[in-house]
């Protein structure tokens, strides 16, 4: 864990409510100035705490009206299947998270599509023919009460 002060901490809960802000705009909101802001800003961007910055766009409004949860196991376990595995389920556009699990399922995948339609194709022409795939089981998410990125600083 890297080593962050008040002020990091400060400076990173405003950058991940607005993450277009410039940093005399973050500096004005923190109360400090510009060029301490600045290598702060620059050193938690080295330390590799800032990845980078990102536009959220409204899903619906671009005409993707659903989210599935599909849970995916493998036929084995081994590091070359999980390699080809997630080599190929990261080329899939509407694949927007992977996730690798203990328990029942190995991987927890996030799918955003248009409806119900563009999933069964997906589903059909490209998930159910990722390498290795034993089982697969999927849920449709109704309603998304909360949705961040926003880490709890």
């Amino acid at each position: 864990m890297h080593e962050i002060d008040e002020v990091d901490r400060r400076i990173l809960r405003v950058m991940q409510a607005d993450g277009a802000l410039s940093v005399t705009d973050i500096a004005d909101r923190i109360g400090l100035s510009q060029s301490p802001c600045s290598r702060r800003v620059s050193r938690l961007t080295e330390q590799g705490i800032i990845l980078g910055k990102t536009v959220i766009l409204d899903r619906k409004k671009l005409g993707f009206n659903a989210i599935v949860l599909v849970r995916i196991k493998l036929t084995s376990h081994g590091r070359k299947s999980f390699e080809k595995f997630q080599q190929a389920v990261l080329r899939i556009p509407e694949v927007q998270v992977v996730q690798l699990m203990l328990g029942d399922y190995d991987f927890n995948v996030r799918v955003v599509v248009r409806d119900m339609d563009h999933f069964h194709a997906l589903l059909r022409d490209q998930i159910v023919l990722l390498p290795g795939v034993h089982e697969i089981q999927s849920s449709v998410l109704l309603d998304e009460l909360k949705y961040t990125t926003q880490l709890p600083l």
